[in-house]
């Protein structure tokens, strides 16, 4: 089950999109959101640039970031307040889990925090479900924080399309190569799918699971979701001359697909995020339907 949801907020017009489709998952669960906000310390914020500035300088420079922040925090913490309003949610604060399990509540957490907003993704998302991001993904510190949440946390993303609700997720495609990758991505997806209408597997023609020494696991899988009470189609797509993540995106656009759920391929090295090509194309699209990745 999907009980505790993670989101970041930042105080932007992507914290509205977020929310609601936190809430969402919430409702089909009668999960937790948790919704969080970090500030970073403006005196470790102040650019290298700075340095030979005089003291008087510097402090306006840390003053100006501070009130910046405070704007970029009141903007999310009003986000937050109306998603919760707009979804109808009561039990907001610091619930006992006991007690909400038990009542079948749907529930909320606001935190605010001071430091690096990776270092407190890292932490807070290993001890998550599921973490919610809303797409597009226009800034590039969005994009390392959705780097940050893939590699370090260990637990699926959900990169929520925009309007995602829960008849989108009705409909699943799983893009499916045989990898550790996205066995932990049907992994995390499972409570999704036992609920979906209808789920297909997608498979490239030329990839070892479709042609190779290991084609049987293509029916591995589906028995798999067969114990699960999951019934699934297969979809083998030819290599047209597009890259994989444009050739799945584009089926299960075809399909009627609301999610698509895939592995986040790549590697850190020397502390900078190298990306595999169909995540990188699913990172930088405007998809229209949501992506659950997991690495």
């Amino acid at each position: 089950m999907i009980k505790h949801i993670l989101v970041l907020l930042d105080g932007d017009a992507a914290d509205e999109r977020a929310l609601n489709a936190a809430f969402t998952l919430a409702k089909l669960f009668h999960g937790h959101v948790e919704a969080f906000h970090v500030r970073p310390d403006p005196r470790l914020a102040i650019p290298p640039i700075a340095e030979g500035f005089s003291s008087d300088m510097l402090e306006r420079l840390i003053r100006e970031a501070e009130q910046a922040d405070q704007e970029r925090a009141s903007h999310a913490r009003r986000s937050f307040d109306a998603a919760v309003a707009t979804a109808g949610i009561h039990s907001v604060g610091y619930p006992d889990a006991d007690t909400a399990i038990a009542s079948g509540s749907i529930t909320a957490t606001w935190r605010e925090m001071v430091g690096q907003p990776e270092d407190i993704l890292t932490q807070r998302g290993r001890c998550a479900d599921l973490l919610l991001f809303a797409q597009p993904f226009d800034a590039p510190a969005n994009v390392l924080r959705l780097e940050t949440a893939l590699f370090e946390t260990g637990q699926p993303i959900l990169l929520a399309a925009p309007g995602m609700d829960g008849e989108a997720l009705s409909s699943i495609a799983i893009a499916w190569d045989g990898s550790r990758q996205a066995a932990r991505a049907i992994a995390g997806a499972m409570p999704l799918l036992r609920r979906a209408r209808n789920a297909t597997i997608l498979t490239v023609d030329g990839d070892d699971d479709v042609n190779g020494p290991t084609a049987p696991m293509i029916t591995c899988l589906s028995d798999h979701l067969a114990w699960h009470g999951i019934s699934v189609a297969v979809d083998v797509l030819h290599k047209d001359g597009r890259p994989t993540g444009e050739l799945l995106t584009g089926r299960a656009k075809e399909i009627g697909a609301g999610l698509l759920v895939m592995g986040g391929y790549g590697h850190s090295r020397f502390r900078e995020m190298v990306l595999g090509g169909a995540t990188r194309h699913v990172l930088g699209t405007a998809l229209e339907c949501s992506v659950l990745i997991a690495h």
